[in-house]
């Protein structure tokens, strides 16, 4: 039994040595956690902060005609409706011309009255048998006789309304049995492929402007994405009533973008100043400290950060400028800097993401 508890002992002693280096491990682990600053990382960019304004105006179509009736008459056939797509030339609706057809076959007969006595009165001429008085008076019933027949027949063709253009209809005014009068309303139609907006905009900020400045616009349709134009043209003016000068954007319909249809919202955003693509980070990232400033730049195993002094510029749009002191491409850490340190150890949780600002 003695040499029993002597061959035990050691055993029981070893455990406990290896449990007491387990604990002082794990509290090594734990203190070296409770030490680390949890932040989120950010790779230095480049970045456009130059100030913009935006001016809300509704999308227009480029090109958008009213269609006339050119004569009177009752609507017999309708062809078009809102929303489909008509080509040049086609008809759009018809016109009951059938007195205007009568009226056109008895000016034909006497056209061919008058044809036959300008003939035989030219031949009559010719060999002195009349005088010139009679000959110009059956060559002036001629043309008269011909110019009825000719209008008479364009009043028949009238009755056909054709589309003047590639558009989409966009309002029909007409309805079969409807009685029009000459240069009536009919129709509306727009051409969709060249979408524009109008806003006005103050001579104060008309400066920095120039017709083929590209820029982004927002439409309130859809808030999540943003859209591509470009200044098509500043018109020489200002209105009247508004006192604003009209700046005409041109939409990019690019085809992954969603439908942009005439009516809807939009609100681009112009440069206010000259072109500021500089090298940004996070306002949030940058610490004042006794007059200098400083950003905390990750370790390549993202475990420390180094202290790194810097000098600032314009501060837009929650973003800092950096003119000097660190290169676009560096990680940094982005939050909790007020509780770094230089070789302060971190847990990196994530990447930094900006939200509330222009994108």
């Amino acid at each position: 039994m003695y040499h029993y508890r002597r061959a035990l002992l050691p055993l029981i002693v070893g455990g406990i040595f290896i449990l007491l280096v387990s604990c002082d491990d794990e509290n090594d682990t734990t203190s070296d956690a409770e030490r680390s600053t949890t932040v989120t990382s950010f790779e230095a960019q480049e970045r456009n902060l130059s100030q913009e304004f935006s001016v809300s105006a509704e999308v227009q179509a480029y090109q958008k005609v009213f269609v006339a009736s050119r004569i009177s008459g009752v609507v017999e056939e309708v062809n078009f409706e809102e929303g489909e797509v008509v080509e040049q030339g086609e008809t759009m609706a018809r016109l009951d011309v059938r007195q205007h057809q009568a009226e056109l076959r008895r000016a034909e007969a006497v056209l061919d009255e008058a044809r036959d006595s300008y003939e035989a009165s030219k031949k009559l001429y010719e060999r002195d048998a009349i005088s010139r008085s009679e000959y110009l008076e059956d060559k002036r019933d001629y043309e008269q006789a011909d110019s009825e027949v000719e209008l008479l027949q364009l009043n028949v063709d009238f009755g056909e309304i054709k589309s003047p253009t590639d558009a989409i209809v966009t309002q029909r005014h007409i309805e079969v049995g409807n009685s029009v009068s000459e240069n009536e309303r009919v129709f509306d139609i727009a051409d969709h492929d060249m979408l524009v907006i109008r806003p006005g905009v103050s001579e104060i900020n008309l400066g920095l402007l120039d017709e083929g400045d590209n820029l982004d616009v927002n439409l309130d349709v859809y808030p999540d994405r943003t859209f591509s134009g470009s200044i098509r043209r500043i018109f020489p003016e200002r209105d009247e009533t508004s006192r604003l000068f009209t700046v005409e954007v041109e939409l990019d319909q690019e085809e992954d973008k969603p439908v942009i249809r005439p009516g809807y919202l939009a609100r681009p955003r112009f440069a206010a100043d000259e072109d500021l693509t500089v090298t940004v980070v996070p306002s949030e990232a940058v610490i004042e400290r006794e007059d200098t400033y400083e950003v905390f730049i990750l370790g390549e195993d993202q475990r420390y950060v180094t202290s790194q002094t810097v000098e600032i510029g314009i501060q837009r749009d929650g973003y800092t400028e950096i003119r000097s002191g660190l290169e676009k491409g560096t990680q940094i850490a982005a939050s909790n800097v007020e509780d770094l340190e230089d070789q302060s150890r971190v847990n990196v949780v994530g990447e930094f993401r900006r939200h509330g600002f222009r994108n």
